[in-house]
């Protein structure tokens, strides 16, 4: 298996009714960054991922991805560039749109994510975040359903988006890529400007904080916090989400959709047999039009299963399948290395 995955990509496909069959290769390799050949001693591991598939409706999406640490643990480089044109689900904004309202978004855009993180202090980095995000395509596809405030939402919604910013991180991990205990801690903020090229103006901040420990020797429990805002005038397609891979796995990505996203989830993650590996998750998410107006009555539950396959030992890096469920739909995911 770790043979296979150093030198090989992997081979997936699925079924939607948005896309018909999809076909799709993806590439993850983990690796340790070296000093002149040489490696220093506990410097962190780095990864790079590619992935694309095509539909047999013509939709398309390719992904570099590269997380990179340097020797020593020096600086920390995350970029991402992605070339995509694929429909996405839409069921409105707002923390109470109804699964009957579904319809299909289609969108083309190119899409590149970089920060560059010095080290400052131990544990401590910072550095500037840049995003910029150009969608040629944002429309209602044609068999879809309207409804009301569709039009209004999407009038504006093509455009360039141009974000510079500052993003500190706290990297306390023993590892990166798959943590058994340590923190971490990031958050960031950019400005959205026409002064940086883009079309729209608003302000992005982030935060996200994470907890592992080890219980019971081989069980490891993590836990995650994590907040989006987007204030301003923020298009419908990058408002804050709860779904996805990551976070809330058992709710589609952007099933809810607004300018403040609230997060919390945790799961236990076991050995079962061999390569073999198990995990148990649950959590809650809410998105409202700001913080003052987050209920606590208002959360979105969602749970699950998964299992996972080592594929890569030097690294502990697992191939990882999950099972999430919430009140309304249910998600299977294969993603390599852990949500978070």
């Amino acid at each position: 298996m770790e043979w296979y995955m150093l030198y090989f990509p992997v081979p997936f496909g699925s079924y939607s009714k948005e896309t018909s069959w999809l076909f799709g290769l993806t590439k993850y390799n983990a690796f340790t960054m070296r000093r002149k050949g040489e490696e220093i001693p506990n410097t962190q591991a780095s990864s790079i991922t590619a992935f694309g598939y095509y539909t047999l409706n013509t939709q398309y999406k390719a992904v570099l991805e590269s997380n990179l640490m340097f020797p020593g643990n020096r600086a920390i480089w995350k970029s991402t560039l992605a070339y995509i044109y694929y429909p996405l689900l839409y069921y409105g904004v707002g923390n109470n749109t109804r699964l009957n309202q579904e319809r299909t978004l289609n969108t083309l855009n190119i899409q590149f994510s970089t920060s560059y993180l010095f080290k400052v202090w131990k544990k401590l980095y910072v550095g500037p975040a840049y995003d910029y995000f150009n969608y040629y395509k944002v429309e209602i596809d044609g068999d879809s359903p309207s409804y009301p405030g569709d039009s209004l939402r999407l009038a504006n919604a093509e455009g360039r988006q141009s974000g510079l910013g500052l993003r500190i991180s706290m990297e306390g991990r023993d590892n990166r890529l798959n943590a058994k205990k340590g923190y971490y801690l990031d958050a960031s903020y950019q400005w959205f400007d026409k002064a940086l090229g883009g079309n729209f103006n608003y302000q992005y901040f982030q935060f996200d904080a994470r907890y592992y420990f080890p219980l019971l020797r081989k069980i490891t429990i993590a836990s995650v916090l994590r907040s989006e805002s987007r204030q301003g005038n923020a298009p419908v397609q990058s408002m804050a989400f709860l779904g996805g891979d990551y976070f809330m796995r058992g709710s589609y990505l952007g099933r809810y959709r607004s300018n403040v996203s609230l997060i919390a989830q945790t799961e236990a993650r076991f050995p079962i047999f061999w390569i073999l590996g198990g995990t148990l998750f649950g959590g809650v998410g809410q998105v409202a039009t700001d913080y003052v107006k987050i209920d606590m009555g208002s959360f979105h539950a969602n749970y699950g299963f998964g299992f996972r396959i080592k594929v890569d030992s030097a690294h502990d890096v697992n191939l990882r399948f999950d099972m999430g469920f919430s009140d309304d739909q249910t998600l299977f995911i294969m993603n390599f290395s852990e949500a978070f």
